[in-house]
């Protein structure tokens, strides 16, 4: 867990951004710490909330929004040429920037 505290900003909005894109599909695990136990939970969102290292409104904007804005600029990227498409940094950059649409 003290890995997590000493995470930038960038790097813990990025694990809520893995996590919501993942989570309609997960079954047997809660999260990137997979079950929790007495001294964490198994989502690595839920303990960056709980320990407020985002704003908890960050987190809920990042959920609502930032995966939709990633499936869509996955899809049109599928549909231009490979030598031609916006690298997937770029995107990151704009998320981490606060540029991605999220819903308020």
């Amino acid at each position: 867990m003290d890995e997590l505290r000493s995470l930038p900003r960038w790097c813990l909005r990025l694990i809520v951004l893995v996590e919501a894109r993942a989570g309609p599909r997960l079954r047997s695990v809660e999260g990137l710490w997979r079950s929790s136990t007495a001294s964490r939970p198994g989502s690595m969102t839920d303990y960056i909330r709980d320990q407020r290292l985002l704003d908890p409104d960050e987190v809920d904007q990042i959920i609502a929004g930032a995966p939709v804005d990633l499936v869509e600029f996955q899809t049109a990227a599928a549909a231009v040429p490979l030598e031609d498409r916006q690298p997937m940094r770029d995107w990151i950059e704009r998320f981490n920037a606060g540029i991605v649409h999220v819903p308020a």
